[in-house]
């Protein structure tokens, strides 16, 4: 194994501790030693990786982002509608993330928009729905650009895991949210 994997691999092995670890106690609470702990390191090996908790916590979000959008993209071609496709979507990345943030409170700074981390990843997503919503609306009578509807379905999400109280309305929010949204843009079709 050459340097250059071995570091690969040790850091891949920290982000993956690093995520119960961030999940159990949140930004704020965790240590570089809980870290350390999680991958079985030792502070300066694991320093020697990541110079701050701020990087590690990027690495952990954008791992976590990444393997969302993994397993949606993956999934999309099961759903044949464009509502289907954006339920399925804003159900994945938005009522899991608040299902996860009530099983694991603290999870809540996966959430937070302060992250620059956690805002390049609603950004991601709003990339994604911007391609599902593509060519419908380029076939609908709406002068809206997918980029604008993607955005407004994308904080729309978050607006709702601010209010929601249980996972079940989350879903219910959601599904009548994108219910309005795939009607305005299919209206004839059914969505």
């Amino acid at each position: 194994m050459t340097e250059a994997t071995a570091a690969t691999a040790r850091r891949d092995d920290i982000v993956r501790a690093a995520v119960d670890v961030f999940l159990r106690y949140g930004y704020a609470r965790t240590t570089m030693g809980d870290i350390a702990r999680a991958a079985g390191l030792t502070r300066p090996t694991l320093y020697l990786t990541f110079p701050d908790k701020e990087r590690i916590f990027a690495a952990v979000v954008e791992k976590m982002i990444d393997d969302k959008l993994v397993e949606i993209r993956s999934a999309l071609a099961h759903h044949r509608t464009l509502e289907r496709k954006l339920r399925f979507a804003c159900d994945a990345w938005a009522a899991e993330g608040y299902e996860l943030v009530q099983a694991h409170p603290d999870a809540a700074d996966m959430f937070d928009l302060g992250f620059k981390s956690v805002c390049a990843g609603y950004d991601k997503f709003g990339e994604l729905l911007a391609e599902i919503l593509d060519k419908p609306l380029g076939r609908s009578n709406l002068d809206l650009s997918a980029r604008d509807a993607a955005r407004a379905v994308v904080f729309a999400m978050r607006g709702f895991k601010d209010i929601a109280t249980s996972g079940a309305e989350m879903r219910r929010l959601i599904e009548i949210h994108i219910k309005l949204v795939a009607g305005a843009i299919e209206p004839r079709s059914g969505r």
